[in-house]
């Protein structure tokens, strides 16, 4: 046995021994060395492809079985979970990225207080996978997790003045990219930083799901 195939084996031991191996999805045994099974991740990739609305660009809708693998991937350790949501969103955001003539990426910020409890920023790890290169504005302020709050002025308040940029981006086309688009109100905070401080700004919006409420509107 090759010596690659050794440590894969070694490594879903391991995983059996201390963590729950069951599918993020289906709940059944893992047969692969992330937390989604094969059956699952070519379900989910039938229905990867690029959709919009206005500027926004999404991969899936925001319905339960993609919510539950998000909030596997970055709240309750399941961070090989990257490696599947970057495989399969690859196609799209690349041909974003082309077609659109993409000059800068962005990733949405999370606190430093977020990171901690992470350890990682979920979307910055997915753009890593893909070798997409990025660049950071700050995110100066903790502020309240977004699904705690159903109205949408409770959350613009709770994101107001909540970034700052000091990157030169005049004339630029800019993909602010976001796991989850739910009500808008984060993107627009930070649309609202940018464009304050750059003239001639293109910004649109790249998230792996949105909120089939927010295409409704």
């Amino acid at each position: 046995m090759e010596i690659s195939s050794v440590r894969e084996v070694f490594r879903k031991i391991l995983r059996n021994i201390f963590f729950d191996s069951r599918c993020s999805l289906c709940k059944s045994n893992i047969d692969r060395a992330t937390f989604l099974c094969s059956h699952c991740l070519e379900n989910l990739k039938k229905e990867a492809y690029l959709k919009n609305i206005e500027n926004y660009y999404y991969v899936f809708y925001y319905d339960e079985k993609i919510r539950e693998l998000i909030a596997d991937y970055k709240l309750r350790n399941r961070k090989a979970l990257g490696i599947d949501l970057a495989y399969l969103i690859r196609k799209s955001l690349e041909k974003l990225i082309k077609e659109e003539q993409i000059d800068v990426i962005i990733p949405v910020p999370i606190s430093k207080n977020r990171e901690k409890e992470r350890g990682f920023n979920q979307v910055e790890y997915i753009l890593d996978i893909l070798k997409i290169e990025y660049l950071k504005i700050v995110r100066i302020k903790n502020t309240k997790h977004m699904y705690s709050m159903k109205d949408y002025n409770k959350r613009r308040k709770n994101v107001e003045q909540v970034f700052l940029s000091e990157l030169d981006l005049s004339n630029k086309r800019v993909l602010l990219v976001d796991d989850i688009v739910t009500s808008g109100a984060t993107i627009n905070a930070i649309s609202e930083e940018l464009n304050k401080r750059n003239k001639n700004i293109d910004i649109k919006i790249f998230s792996i799901a949105i909120s089939r409420k927010y295409t409704a509107k």
